[in-house]
């Protein structure tokens, strides 16, 4: 059981590095990190491919070696070049090698500091891998021996996410992590006309109420007890269950909604799979996608069948 970081050759890869040193730490799993570089198309390769080929297994080695530059000393690693017809079939085939349970990568370095941009190689994935992908923002660093201290569940109220939130129980509970579910109330500003904001401040509560008993609901389903908090002076609504806190945040984007809740910097945040695509496989919805794309902190994008699995692992633990 292991961890894999996709650390790409001439690339900074500090970030994936970074956010997967701390999931294994907190999992206290392994770490894998892989540079893939192309495989040749032909057996008897050209001159000229085998020159090309040799310079970038040497440009690999480089980067492997900057890789254990950077990795924490507490956390075991191992660090493997692999050979593929292209980034994406290379890390899954690594990872399939390693039984690896989650694939980490970076963000696009022409995306914006402090938030996710997604590579070429993330986009793929994130529409066929049969596994959880984490995604660290641009810049992402975590002090050595940091752990995840808090799984924040992205929930829409659909059955997807219904597993979603059992399985992030059980995560949170194995890395020893606080759990939160996060409602996400975005709504555009509307006219500036009084009767319309009190309309759309209705909506937004109807919404509100709506949700938080869908996932009390899903809750009581799971077992699990609850209390309401008081909320304190211009605080956040929540619901405080046992270990577990439903926030809502408000705002007329996903930025400002996912602002709204707060942040730790040892916080990830999860998302489940659309569900255009096939059960075994990510399938990025375009809510998952806005999300991402506006998430302070790293992400963790998980398959419907990742998350029935976990939920199996738990039965049976």
């Amino acid at each position: 059981m292991t961890i894999l970081v996709g650390y790409p050759p001439g690339q900074q890869g500090r970030s994936a590095l970074e956010l997967g040193a701390m999931l294994a730490r907190s999992f206290g799993t392994d770490l894998v990190v892989t540079t893939v570089v192309p495989a040749p198309w032909l057996t008897n390769t050209a001159q000229v491919d085998a020159e090309y080929l040799q310079q970038m297994g040497q440009v690999a080695e480089e980067a492997l070696e900057q890789a254990r530059a950077q990795t924490p000393t507490d956390v075991s690693s191992r660090f493997v070049r692999r050979q593929a017809r292209s980034g994406p079939s290379g890390l899954l085939e690594a990872a399939a090698e390693h039984d690896a349970t989650m694939i980490v990568l970076g963000s696009s370095t022409a995306g914006m500091f402090g938030h996710i941009t997604m590579s070429s190689v993330a986009s793929r994935l994130l529409h066929s891998s049969p596994l959880p992908i984490a995604l660290a923002t641009r810049g992402f660093r975590c002090p050595e021996g940091v752990r995840v201290s808090r799984v924040t569940v992205a929930y829409g109220g659909t059955q997807r996410d219904e597993a979603l939130v059992a399985a992030a129980r059980l995560v949170a509970s194995r890395v020893e992590a606080s759990l939160r579910l996060a409602l996400l109330a975005v709504q555009a500003r509307p006219p500036v006309n009084a009767r319309f904001g009190v309309e759309a401040d209705d909506v937004a509560a109807v919404w509100t109420a709506d949700m938080q008993a869908s996932a009390r609901r899903v809750l009581a389903q799971q077992g699990v007890s609850q209390r309401v908090a008081p909320q304190p002076p211009g605080g956040h609504q929540h619901l405080e269950v046992d270990d577990l806190e439903i926030v809502v945040g408000q705002g007329i984007s996903w930025g400002e909604a996912l602002d709204d809740i707060g942040w730790e910097h040892s916080d990830v945040l999860t998302v489940g799979s659309g569900s255009a695509g096939a059960i075994s496989r990510v399938f990025l919805g375009s809510r998952a996608a806005k999300i991402i794309r506006d998430s302070p902190v790293p992400v963790v994008v998980v398959p419907r069948v990742a998350a029935a699995a976990e939920l199996a692992k738990g039965a049976d633990d």
